[in-house]
């Protein structure tokens, strides 16, 4: 084992063949999206055009993921991307990267709670509000939800480290039983051909439905391969397992998808045929898959859904809440964040404190945001400013480590770079004003501990300019939210298309700003010294 500083490079076991690869990426990309993304991505882009949100988010994710696909192999660090960024684009940067995918992860178990708490208000109505906030009740079950993945992570019990064939089977058999089974016994072409079929609501309903529709949401899991770099038996397993397993989700995300707007009873709802916005606002909020199951008789596959909906989002609350307290840890340890974080319980060999610290964060985000549709938007905005390092950082480090081996190289880097770099921008556009002002704040509030550190600790001046092309995009964006089509909450002032052109032109002004930026950092020069010194 080598270190660079707080960064370290640890070998491990290569056992991890393709098809464990493309398993575990889809497995992290089948959560509580399934259960909800249809509902919301339908009333966002009406029928033909929530299908085709579908296609373009995977797109989307592809464009973003693949850049990773090369710098993740090349340093297999643990953080996620405070290391790759702290070696791209200097402390700052790396600081912004963590605090960003920090903030997300804490997210994630609070968002799979309230998932538990929705479906579960189909036979408890007194959980949550007509328009799918928590009630009292439900705020209570969804903390206890919460205390227990606590409690779980705190004992150290890996519930879901080993992954068996079980529940590979278990998360693709539950979202196709209910969609072949729906689709089957309810097929309505006119629900496909009628009411505005394709963008019932514009354009814009499309974007927002990627971002407030849960739809990049439900594809967060592609990291799951790139994590795992380390351990995988052939280098290209990594870039062939996230495609092939993008591109499965995807089709499966089509399928429930269609199988749902099959399935939609207008009158059964009490809501006019082709009134796709108010379907969110109707009964199916309390669990889509399961409400159209009731309403055509097929009281065994409610259960099953029920029971998968406690199941599959409490387990990944439960993977997901162990995410942040090592990140923050991690934070600690490289210097950004309070000493008092980065120690280990000597009982369970745990970061307890950064756990507890994520745990109370949770509880605040799930009183702000008291219902999945509500937060599913803030929580993907924020994990997009840590994805936007890969496609920053690949064409940096052929500039800065030409010769750094590279288990796999990624073809057209200097055009997957800039399109998924622009593309993480204009997926904080689609959220829409206020909300992308909310993600800059939260994010941008982070760097006064940052500065703290940076002066105790004596970073040094360049590791602040070689980070202010990522701050300038957080300003900016919400301005140009702001000022924007009145559709995603703005004054008009842009509107569509010129809005699209705007945010397109920033986008690669801050790209090339931010391939000036990167520099041969001192972690980078230490990394590929101690490589060096061990190979040789």
């Amino acid at each position: 084992m080598s270190s660079v500083g707080a960064l370290t490079k640890t070998t491990y076991k290569r056992d991890l063949s393709l098809f464990n690869l493309v398993m575990l990426n889809a497995m992290g990309m089948i959560g509580s999206g399934w259960l909800f993304g249809a509902l919301y991505a339908v009333s966002y882009a009406g029928p033909m055009g929530a299908i085709f949100s579908w296609i373009l988010g995977g797109i989307f994710v592809i464009f973003i993921a693949v850049n990773f696909m090369e710098i993740s192999p090349m340093f297999p660090l643990a953080g996620g991307s405070t290391p790759l960024a702290e070696m791209s684009h200097g402390k700052m940067t790396a600081f912004l990267a963590g605090w960003s995918a920090w903030l997300s992860d804490i997210m994630t178990p609070t968002i799979e709670a309230i998932a538990v708490v929705t479906y579960a208000s189909f036979y408890i109505p007194e959980l949550i509000n007509s328009n799918g906030t928590l009630r009292p009740y439900g705020y209570l079950v969804a903390v206890i939800v919460m205390i227990l993945i606590f409690v779980i992570n705190m004992q150290k019990v890996k519930i879901f480290g080993n992954i068996t064939s079980g529940v590979m089977v278990w998360k693709w058999a539950i979202p196709v039983l209910a969609a072949v089974t729906i689709l089957t016994l309810t097929f309505k072409p006119t629900n496909f051909t009628a009411f505005g079929s394709f963008a019932s609501s514009g354009p814009s309903g499309i974007f927002y439905a990627l971002v407030l529709g849960g739809i990049i949401f439900s594809f967060e899991g592609f990291r799951a391969a790139i994590n795992m770099a380390g351990e995988v038996k052939k280098k290209d397993y990594i870039w062939k397992s996230v495609i092939i397993a993008v591109i499965a989700v995807i089709a499966l995300y089509v399928l429930l998808q269609t199988a749902f707007i099959s399935g939609i009873n207008w009158a059964a709802q009490g809501i006019p045929a082709g009134d796709w916005a108010d379907l969110s606002a109707g009964g199916y909020i309390a669990g889509p898959f399961a409400q159209e199951a009731a309403a055509i008789g097929l009281g065994w596959l409610v259960v099953i859904l029920l029971i998968d909906a406690i199941v599959s989002p409490a387990g990944a609350g439960i993977s997901y809440a162990a995410y942040p307290a090592r990140i923050f840890q991690s934070m600690a340890e490289y210097g950004y964040a309070p000493k008092l974080f980065a120690k280990l319980n000597a009982k369970s060999h745990i970061p307890l404190n950064s756990l507890i610290l994520g745990t109370i964060l949770g509880f605040i985000f799930l009183y702000r945001f008291p219902s999945w549709q509500l937060l599913v938007g803030i929580l993907t905005s924020t994990l997009v400013v840590a994805y936007v390092l890969g496609p920053a950082a690949i064409n940096v480090f052929r500039r800065t480590a030409p010769d750094k081996e590279r288990p796999f190289r990624l073809p057209g880097s200097k055009i997957f770079a800039p399109i998924g770099f622009i593309v993480s921008f204009f997926i904080i556009y689609w959220s829409g004003f206020p909300l992308s002002l909310e993600v800059s704040v939260v994010i941008l509030v982070g760097l006064i501990m940052y500065f703290y550190f940076h002066v105790k600790n004596g970073f040094g001046r360049r590791h602040i300019t070689a980070g202010l092309w990522l701050v300038a995009g957080l300003i900016i964006i919400p301005i140009e939210s702001y000022i924007g089509p009145a559709t995603y909450g703005g004054k008009n002032f842009v509107p569509f298309p010129w809005d699209f052109i705007m945010i397109a032109i920033t986008g690669i002004i801050l790209y090339v700003w931010s391939q000036y930026s990167g520099w041969k950092t001192e972690s980078l020069e230490k990394y590929l010294k101690d490589e060096s010194s061990e190979t040789g």
